[in-house]
């Protein structure tokens, strides 16, 4: 009986020691796990707004090296996963020329598209909408830049909960002035020098230029009638008559002029041709075609 109270003394350190390195492991693999998912991913999103407000998209997120090692590839497997981000969060729903840049050695990704139409004309001003969550750090001329923290869990964390620091850059168009941000609406104000979208003198004057060119038509139109359909055959033979009869004028019916006395009746002149086969007649006085036979009628 002593020995056996002798061994329970000599086995009680081990028992301790045991529980409590069970009670650590645990709480290890918990501080493990709470180190693993503590990274803070960093996003910049570079918005270059042209003078008629369209815009082109840099949008690049930097995730943590560990990280981006183990699952980055699951990117590269599924494309998809970067485009609906984008397809179905954009403030006007319209993306073009969508393409992805995957760095598995700086641990990035970087996306570019564009989208017509971002920044909408009001008449006096310009205005990017859709920042109202966001802080402005700088205002300048031509550039006004945003940022904001979130949690994001979407397809570019895989659905895993992650912080988030993004930055917003909008390059604003050369010339702009008096750029501003309003943080209760959320939107990007600034001005442009007014461009005329006027063509010319034509194009300001396009609705003159149209009636008198449809005018000047219409005249053509009844000139072309009036000439392929004026009656000139019998005005041209009376001036051709007069001009080969002497003391004729145009218009004037010829008088028959009688043949003196004594002069040889003057035979009427007959056809010149066979009416059958076409050969000549030698003389007026020939009545049968020297070729075939037919009288001359």
């Amino acid at each position: 009986m002593v020995r056996k109270v002798a061994r329970g003394w000599k086995l009680l350190p081990v028992i301790v020691l045991a529980s409590l390195l069970l009670l650590l492991i645990p709480t290890a693999g918990a501080q493990g796990l709470g180190e693993e998912q503590s990274f803070t991913l960093q996003e910049e999103y570079r918005i270059e707004v042209n003078d008629v407000g369209d815009a082109h998209i840099t949008d690049t997120i930097t995730y943590d090296a560990a990280w981006f090692d183990e699952y980055g590839y699951l990117f590269e497997e599924n494309p998809n996963l970067l485009s609906r981000r984008y397809r179905s969060d954009s403030n006007v729903g319209e993306v073009e020329n969508f393409d992805t840049d995957i760095d598995s050695r700086d641990a990035t990704i970087t996306v570019f598209f564009d989208t017509p139409g971002l920044a909408y004309n009001s008449g006096d001003k310009w205005n990017i909408y859709g920042y109202g969550n966001y802080e402005s750090s700088s205002e300048d001329q031509d550039e006004v830049v945003l940022e904001a923290s979130w949690v994001l869990t979407n397809e570019f964390t895989l659905f895993e909960s992650m912080p988030l620091d993004e930055k917003v850059v909008i390059d604003l168009p050369d010339g702009t002035k008096n750029a501003d941000f309003d943080k209760g609406t959320g939107t990007i104000e600034y001005e442009l020098p007014y461009v005329s979208k006027g063509g010319g003198v034509l194009a300001d004057n396009k609705t003159v230029f149209t009636i008198v060119f449809a005018l000047v038509m219409a005249l053509s139109l009844l000139l072309f009638i009036y000439v392929f359909t004026r009656k000139t055959g019998a005005p041209v033979l009376a001036a051709t008559a007069a001009a080969v009869t002497p003391g004729v004028e145009a218009g004037v019916p010829p008088v028959a002029v009688a043949a003196p006395p004594g002069a040889p009746p003057v035979a009427p002149a007959g056809p010149k041709f066979c009416k059958r086969c076409g050969h000549p007649r030698s003389t007026p006085e020939e009545r049968f075609c020297r070729n075939c036979g037919a009288p001359f009628e």
